[in-house]
């Protein structure tokens, strides 16, 4: 099976201080990144603060110029300077969820206005003719787990774990195949988190590739198909997750691991809270 996205030799740099008048250092933040993520697979990133997880996913959606390397999606490389028209399948099939949605979301906008111009962006077969009616909103809202009476309020209104299924919910509005995560549950507790973290598998039952960067080991224990382990910009080791986090080869990824004590207690408390949902539920997931 091709991959539905992938990057070859993906490097990017900062610029720092400058050092007397004429000179300029850059801060490599990406050095010779390769990996790539299949449809219906999550791929997981970890590293600790600084080692080039978000900087890795701003780079692949184009929000980071000046980068060296290849960025493909499904088998097509992209090409971040080809303008609207050039980009319009890569920004239709790749979309990315950001860690705060409350400052993802203009808080000056309904949810109205937030999903309708996304769907506005969307390629025409998706969004169809003419404005996005209250049956497709109203749809968007559902697929996430809302009601449509929220359509009318504003980000202020909600909570955390409603926010982010709203940011959800716009990032789909374009049927992506791609769904890139930038430390999507971190600012939610246990139970919210597993609410989410099942959104996330029906939509990876569907086909959708993802690539999820957290530093929580917990989570991509419980959730990720294959991991990569960053550190100073680098990939310094890959493979299938439970193998990563069973048995990993570098002493780096061991530090991790053993600074995660809790990685089979969160594990166990997602699944306990999953269950308690099914429960109240009727045996249905929440």
């Amino acid at each position: 099976m091709s991959a539905a996205l992938d990057v070859e030799q993906l490097t990017f740099g900062y610029p720092s201080a400058s050092l007397g008048a004429r000179r300029q250092v850059i801060v490599k933040a990406l050095d010779h990144v390769s990996l790539s993520v299949q449809p219906g697979r999550v791929l997981g990133i970890v590293g600790e603060s600084g080692s080039g997880k978000s900087t890795l996913l701003r780079t692949i959606v184009g929000l980071n110029r000046g980068f060296s390397g290849t960025i493909r999606f499904n088998g097509r490389p992209v090409d971040h300077g080809a303008g609207k028209a050039g980009l319009a399948d890569f920004r239709a099939g790749v979309q990315m969820i950001f860690q705060d949605p409350g400052g993802s979301l203009n808080p000056f906008k309904t949810i109205r206005q937030t999903l309708a111009a996304a769907l506005a962006r969307a390629p025409l077969g998706i969004r169809g003719e003419g404005k996005p009616g209250e049956n497709k909103l109203g749809a968007l809202l559902d697929r996430v787990g809302m009601n449509a009476s929220a359509l009318d309020r504003r980000p202020s209104e909600f909570s955390g774990g409603q926010l982010q299924r709203l940011a959800i919910a716009r990032a789909l509005a374009s049927n992506p195949s791609v769904i890139l995560c930038d430390e999507p549950t971190s600012a939610l507790d246990v139970s919210v988190q597993a609410q989410i973290l099942d959104l996330f598998a029906e939509l990876r039952a569907e086909g959708r590739a993802f690539i999820f960067v957290t530093h929580n080991l917990g989570v991509l224990g419980h959730i990720a198909d294959d991991l990569v382990v960053m550190y100073r910009g680098k990939v310094i080791e890959t493979g299938p997750a439970r193998q990563v986090i069973a048995s990993p080869r570098e002493a780096y990824t061991s530090a991790l691991i053993a600074a995660s004590p809790r990685l089979k207690h969160r594990g166990a408390l997602l699944n306990q809270a999953r269950e308690r949902r099914e429960s109240a539920s009727g045996g249905k997931p929440a």
